[in-house]
């Protein structure tokens, strides 16, 4: 991909979205970081903390078919967590074929081994729904879009810098993700940052990877 001028830019639109327990507000590191390049960012706010995959799935898909997609050349995705699973199913189920970059940030795409742990507890997959979409069981395969030009890139961490994590999960782990998880078969680029998971929001360096990939296509 030829690196894209300001103009390109204006004929594109960026959609961060958030993971599990987290809000829109939460994207707003990362769309600072971005906006001086994109002047079109969405952030959906999605109801990740009681809602089912299938319902925040669903409201992700209103917000963004709202933003009128249709009308820009390029669509450019980038998940934190689960937001990085919610980003891969939108585009499998919708195909817009001016989807051109995908970002998966700490991405749990063969699952978690913290939610399975949850789980165990009396109502947690009652209050926390999206543990269910979240656990091992659940992600036996990644979601891959089959659009054409699409574009995958990875970023994992192995700093392993929150309690569950040090309690509960390999070394190569970013604190609840392990590595082996966030990787994915389909991605033409991984980097890694330094950033523990939930750190990753609010990471310059994090965000940085994220602008090089929009706007050099490639990490």
């Amino acid at each position: 991909m030829d690196t894209n001028t300001q103009k390109d830019f204006n004929n594109t639109l960026v959609i961060l979205i958030h993971g599990f327990c987290r809000g829109a507000k939460d994207m707003q590191y990362w769309k600072k970081h971005l906006h001086k390049d994109f002047p079109h960012i969405l952030t959906p706010d999605l109801p990740t903390r009681y809602s089912s995959f299938e319902n925040c799935l669903q409201v992700l898909t209103k917000e963004i078919h709202a933003a009128h997609p249709e009308k820009y050349e390029n669509l450019y995705f980038a998940g934190h967590s689960m937001g990085g699973l919610l980003a891969r199913e939108f585009l499998a189920e919708n195909k817009p074929e001016n989807a051109k970059l995908l970002l998966c940030a700490g991405t749990p795409h063969y699952g978690s081994r913290l939610a399975d742990i949850a789980l165990l507890l009396p109502f947690a997959g009652c209050i926390w729904k999206p543990l269910h979409a979240l656990k091992l069981s659940a992600r036996k395969s990644v979601t891959t879009p089959d659009i054409a030009h699409l574009k995958t890139a990875l970023i994992v961490s192995t700093n392993n810098g929150h309690w569950p994590g040090k309690l509960f999960l390999s070394r190569e782990s970013d604190g609840l993700v392990e590595k082996t998880s966030a990787l994915a078969e389909d991605a033409h680029y991984t980097a890694e940052t330094s950033a523990a998971h939930v750190n990753m929001q609010y990471d310059y360096e994090t965000a940085e990877l994220i602008r090089k990939f929009f706007t050099e296509g490639k990490l």
